[in-house]
């Protein structure tokens, strides 16, 4: 088949087939993954595609420029007691966690502080942009999403120090870089607004998009990973008043939001594309299914844990808290493919924690209740001239 076709069958199947599933409530991205699994065992198509890994690209560093951009820090401050002592229950879970995965399973150090990370830490992307499916309260969101972000920012600094722990002037040299990125990213938004953005309308979504992705391929070049760029250049964002303060607003939020999910798509297909069925073997399973069993559990207790001692005011939300937070499918991914391709992990633990990371995330699509459809107005307007 000529290859334009096999890119518009991809563009048209990938952005059309997922929403047409949603109905029966299966997760977009876990429909994504199985394209590309499907695609690349069957067809063997775009398995070296730079068109798909540029899609894919964008659509990683777009989503976390959207889960940088949600972070408060007026909302953080103002619960700064409750969440340093969630974090720090965290970290020690983390290294525990590392510990008994460095022991069980005969791992690096590096190795098993990731695969740690794969296990607990929650996908703020994938959560913040399904939240509007699920029937919330307000408060119950506003917890679901101040917990997954902080959970997030510390794993992203726990991933930038693990992949660079191996050498000390390449840890030195990676955090100059992400200082001099931190120190130029807000320089530039406010050269841009200044400057340029006066004369050139509805044009900062499109900088901020194009920021994001530059730092995130910076910051992959630096060998940590695309997640940290484009995570920085959205909280810095967030802190500008333009981009939170105006009647436009809300219009450039939803921009990124739909831009993002233009592009998403692509990443978890691309996903799907690396994962080969023919490792998938009896001990991929078995890794798998022990995964589910001893982390699903303890994940569980853990949130059950931090909403009775820290946030005793939501317990009554505990399950629905809890079961929100249990998706790690994208920050599970990313860990999958730096321990395979970076670190030389056994495919086996490897295709195990994807098998977990799947499980999980359809958690929610499961045991929370839907929000309801959307009304639409189907009726055929007549109009008639005289």
């Amino acid at each position: 088949m000529a290859e334009e076709v096999q890119y518009f069958v991809l563009i048209i199947s990938v952005l059309l087939v997922p929403k047409l599933l949603l109905r029966f409530r299966i997760p977009t991205a876990l429909t994504e993954m199985a394209m590309g699994i499907a695609v690349a065992f069957f067809l063997g198509w775009f398995n070296e595609s730079q068109t798909v890994e540029t899609l894919a690209t964008l659509g990683i560093t777009s989503l976390f420029l959207f889960a940088g951009f949600e972070v408060n820090f007026d909302e953080l401050k103002g619960n700064i007691s409750v969440l340093l002592k969630q974090l720090a229950k965290t970290s020690l879970l983390i290294a525990l966690y590392s510990f008994s995965l460095y022991w069980a399973l005969e791992l690096s150090l590096r190795a098993s502080v990731l695969l740690a990370l794969g296990f607990t830490t929650p996908s703020t992307g994938f959560i913040l942009s399904s939240l509007k499916g699920f029937s919330f309260t307000e408060k119950q969101r506003y917890w679901i999403r101040t917990k997954a972000i902080s959970k997030e920012v510390l794993a992203l600094i726990i991933l930038f120090f693990a992949l660079q722990s191996n050498s000390g002037p390449m840890l030195g040299l990676s955090v100059a870089a992400i200082a001099l990125i931190i120190s130029i990213v807000p320089l530039l938004f406010y050269f841009f607004l200044k400057k340029i953005a006066p004369f050139a309308p509805d044009s900062e979504v499109t900088f901020m998009i194009l920021m994001a992705f530059v730092c995130g391929v910076a910051t992959k070049e630096l060998g940590t990973y695309y997640l940290i760029g484009a995570f920085i250049v959205g909280i810095v964002a967030g802190q500008f008043s333009h981009f939170i303060a105006t009647e436009n607003s809300e219009k450039m939020l939803y921009s990124i939001r739909f831009f993002s999910s233009i592009f998403v798509p692509f990443y978890f297909f691309k996903s799907g594309l690396k994962i080969n069925l023919e490792f998938l073997d009896l001990a991929s399973l078995m890794y798998g299914a022990a995964f589910l069993i001893i982390f699903i559990p303890l994940r569980y207790l853990s949130l059950f844990a931090s909403i009775y001692f820290f946030l005793r005011d939501c317990w009554g939300s505990r399950y629905e808290i809890t079961t929100s937070l249990m998706p790690t499918l994208i920050f599970g991914l990313v860990i999958a493919s730096i321990l395979r391709d970076k670190l030389g992990v056994a495919e086996e633990i490897v295709n195990g924690l994807i098998i977990y990371t799947i499980g999980v995330s359809v958690i929610p699509a499961i045991f929370l209740k839907s929000s309801p459809p959307e009304v639409f107005d189907s009726s055929l307007l007549r109009s008639s001239t005289k």
